[in-house]
């Protein structure tokens, strides 16, 4: 009768060990795991915004195999002015090259090249200004961010000139 208690207990014990190794093993819900899973959101809604914007850019080139990035300073609220971030195989020079000959082929006339430790490049079609700058990175290939902004409409003055 004595072992029939003593197997209860330790039954009873084994069965309070695995139902805490258990609840031990079970994946808690913590606030870092809430904000991750809030920036992932918040960068798939910019992507998002950034792929609608893409859609419009019917006459700016984008060289093939370029990999798409999202840019730090995306601001969705601005209305006028597009980014766009890509990472290129290609060198700075290359895409130097490659943005010069085809901005000219989708109509786009070249105001400005600045050539230092990075690329700037600016165009413009009426209506619109685009300025390309690019990047060396440390390995191999280059940084590419295109920032399309509308033109202000010059305002016209009405002056009357009065005849004396």
């Amino acid at each position: 009768m004595m072992e029939w208690k003593e197997l209860s207990r330790m039954r009873i014990c084994s069965i309070a060990m695995v139902c805490l190794l258990f609840s031990s093993c079970a994946k808690k819900h913590t606030p870092h795991n809430n904000f991750d899973s809030l920036e992932v959101s918040k960068g798939l809604a910019i992507l998002s915004f950034i792929e609608q914007q893409e859609t419009m850019l019917v006459d700016i080139p984008i060289p093939l195999y370029d990999e798409r990035i999202i840019p730090s300073f995306v601001d969705a609220s601005e209305t006028d002015l597009m980014v766009f971030g890509y990472k290129s195989p290609l060198s700075r020079q290359d895409n130097v090259a490659f943005f010069v000959n085809q901005m000219e082929r989708y109509g786009w006339r070249q105001i400005v090249c600045f050539e230092t430790f990075e690329s700037l490049l600016e165009f413009e079609v009426p209506g619109r200004y685009c300025t390309i700058s690019m990047r060396d990175l440390d390995n191999s290939g280059s940084l590419i961010y295109i920032f399309i902004k509308k033109s202000e409409p010059t305002q016209v003055r009405s002056e009357s000139v009065g005849v004396e």
